[in-house]
C-alpha cells in the first residue's frame, strides 16, 4: 500500500535525516536511531541487539526483500527508500506496512551491478520473516569469516 502523501513528521523527520548522508534513520517522536552502515548492516545489528521499532517511520537509502524482511521484525509501521524494490514491495504489502519510494526497480544488484545482492538471493529464497532472517545471519558470517573478521 503506497502512503499517497507523506504527513506524518517522523517520517518526514526520518526523510530528512537520510538526506543529511546516513543510510538509515528510525524516528518516533524524539527517539531517533541511525546509521552510516551499508546494506542491511544496522537492520541486523538492531535486530541482533534485541531493538523494537513498533510506531517507529523509517527511511533507507535501498530497501530490497532481504530489507523488507528485517523490516518487518523490526515492526517499523512505515518506510520510505530511496530504492525500492519490486519484492520488497511484496513484502511490504504482504505485512501491511505502507512504503514511498523515490525509485522503483525489479531488483537490487551487488556492488558492482553485474549480479543480484548476495543478501538478495538468500531473500528470494524465503517467504517468513524469522526463517529469512535466520538465513541472512548465516551468510553475514560466511561473509565475515572469509574477510577474516
Amino acid at each position: 500500500m503506497i502512503r499517497p502523501e507523506e504527513t506524518n513528521t517522523d517520517l518526514l523527520r526520518a526523510k530528512e535525516i537520510l538526506s543529511q548522508g546516513h543510510s538509515a534513520a528510525i524516528c518516533k517522536g524524539d527517539s531517533v536511531f541511525t546509521s552510516d552502515a551499508n546494506g542491511i548492516k544496522p537492520l541486523n545489528w538492531w535486530l541482533r541487539d534485541g531493538y523494537s521499532f513498533e510506531g517507529y517511520s523509517a527511511a533507507d537509502r535501498v530497501v530490497g526483500r532481504a530489507a523488507a524482511f528485517l523490516y518487518v521484525l523490526l515492526k517499523v509501521k512505515e518506510i520510505y527508500a530511496e530504492l525500492l524494490s519490486d519484492s520488497a514491495v511484496e513484502v511490504l504489502e504482504r505485512y501491511g506496512i505502507p512504503y514511498s519510494f523515490n525509485k522503483r526497480v525489479p531488483n537490487i544488484l551487488n556492488r558492482t551491478g553485474d549480479d543480484l545482492c548476495p543478501m538478495e538471493k538468500i531473500a528470494i529464497g524465503h517467504e517468513e520473516p524469522e526463517a529469512c532472517y535466520e538465513a541472512l545471519k548465516i551468510k553475514i558470517a560466511e561473509l565475515m569469516a572469509a574477510q577474516g573478521k
